[in-house]
């Protein structure tokens, strides 16, 4: 025989869900999350251990009495049931077994929480309870109202065939380990945290699921918290890729006291497993690229390992590092066709000498970083060149081509850029600001 209980608390927030949740799991192994401040609890076999319904639904009640909770408490054989008695009672209402439809008749029809099209026509017929619902004749509501009529009609009676769906708490994958004695230096402590990370990634493993961030926090001795996290390049479940990332985070972001306990989280992800598409080009291992960007974190600055962002932006260069991450799928490679790659590398110049050069397609070869060079002037336009390595005279040129921006900012920027040819045919891009002259690029 199927008994439910409702347990109600009007107007419970997230936080105050998931502890009425907590609450009814405690309780019976079978519940609902009915919505905000509604969760339902399967009764069946809970008299061996709580008492008859009465003591249950007592005991529910004084236990979120003890957090400063008020709710009330319907019990009966059917989930709408419970929940009919929860609204209309007083804060413990038990409907018999059979009862349903004796008890709830003289219910108000709101409880249905009808909307207003279907409650204004119960209205124009004169339905204002639940009972008044329950005794019309089943067909006729049902060639007036389709389906829904007789639907309505159920649970106006107290009638709900549906199980209960079943809630589980979200699984955390989170491991911690007490150093009572304190640990002073960062070998042992490294490895404490890398075995923590193997055996998240067992867990992970069991529930199918790969970890897309690391998260660690340290007790220190002098009661303050060393927080970090780390990220790998694609979600992974490998102990030994897991333990190595840790590890260099770790080392990169050292505590400063002796360490008393540590804590390590995983952000759990479901990878879906794909089959790459013949014409992809192979992709690297997530975990020996993982394992690589964790053995260059310690020789480096981490915020020099990662992907190039280009910022919206017209001053030359202006990148920042994001965190490496592999996508889903390689950019397919852009077909150039005829019409869309400019031939000139001369920003639209038809060319910087005349002759056949001005029809080749030629590559520019940036400097990194640029190299400082003495230009002289004459007339006000390049004449003469003379950089490490490279050196002459400038036989023909074009620009400058004005480059600035960011001027509402304290840090504008203006500049002048010139493509040069030299006596020996090599073709330079140079570049003036308020810091001088640098040799920008080489075209090939």
């Amino acid at each position: 025989m199927t008994r439910i209980a409702c347990l109600l608390v009007p107007g419970a927030d997230e936080p105050t869900q998931r502890l009425l949740l907590d609450v009814a799991l405690a309780h019976s192994p079978s519940v609902e999350d009915g919505g905000s401040g509604i969760v339902y609890l399967d009764l069946r076999g809970l008299e061996a251990l709580f008492g008859d319904e009465e003591k249950i639904a007592r005991r529910l009640l004084n236990t979120i009495a003890e957090r400063g909770l008020t709710g009330r408490i319907g019990v009966a054989g059917s989930r709408a049931g419970s929940r009919f008695a929860a609204r209309s009672g007083d804060d413990i209402s038990i409907i018999p077994p059979g009862g349903e439809a004796h008890k709830l008749g003289p219910a108000p029809l709101a409880l249905l929480d009808l909307d207003p099209r279907m409650a204004a026509r119960f209205g124009r017929w004169g339905i204002r309870t639940l009972g008044e619902l329950a005794d019309l004749p089943s067909r006729g509501l049902a060639e007036r109202l389709g389906g829904e009529g007789p639907w309505l009609q159920r649970l106006a009676r107290g009638e709900d065939p549906i199980p209960l769906r079943l809630w589980t708490p979200p699984l955390v994958f989170e491991e911690s380990a007490e150093c009572p004695w304190g640990v002073e230096t960062l070998e042992p402590l490294v490895d404490l945290a890398a075995g923590l990370a193997e055996i998240l990634c067992a867990r992970l493993s069991r529930h199918g699921f790969s970890a897309d961030a690391f998260e660690w926090s340290c007790r220190l001795a002098d009661r303050t918290t060393h927080e970090g996290a780390c990220a790998p390049a694609a979600p992974l479940s490998d102990p030994a890729a897991a333990a190595a990332l840790v590890r260099s985070s770790l080392e990169a972001h050292p505590p400063c006291a002796a360490v008393e306990e540590v804590t390590l989280r995983a952000r759990p992800v479901r990878v879906a497993t794909a089959q790459p598409r013949f014409d992809e080009p192979t992709r690297p291992s997530p975990r020996q690229l993982t394992a690589a960007l964790a053995r260059l974190g310690p020789l480096v600055d981490a915020r020099g390992i990662g992907s190039p962002l280009i910022l919206d932006t017209h001053r030359p260069d202006a990148h920042q590092m994001t965190p490496f991450t592999l996508s889903p799928s390689p950019c397919p490679l852009p077909h150039w066709g005829r019409g869309e790659l400019n031939p000139s590398p001369l920003r639209g110049e038809s060319r910087v000498r005349g002759g056949p050069k001005a029809s080749q397609i030629l590559a520019m070869c940036r400097m990194r970083p640029p190299r400082p060079v003495e230009v002289t002037l004459a007339a006000g336009i390049p004449a003469h060149l003379r950089a490490a390595g490279l050196a002459g005279r400038i036989v023909a040129g074009a620009g400058p081509w004005r480059i600035s921006g960011d001027w509402w900012t304290d840090a504008s920027f203006a500049r002048d850029e010139w493509d040069v040819e030299l006596a020996d045919g090599t073709l330079c891009r140079l570049a003036r600001d308020g810091r001088g002259w640098r040799l920008e690029a080489i075209y090939d």
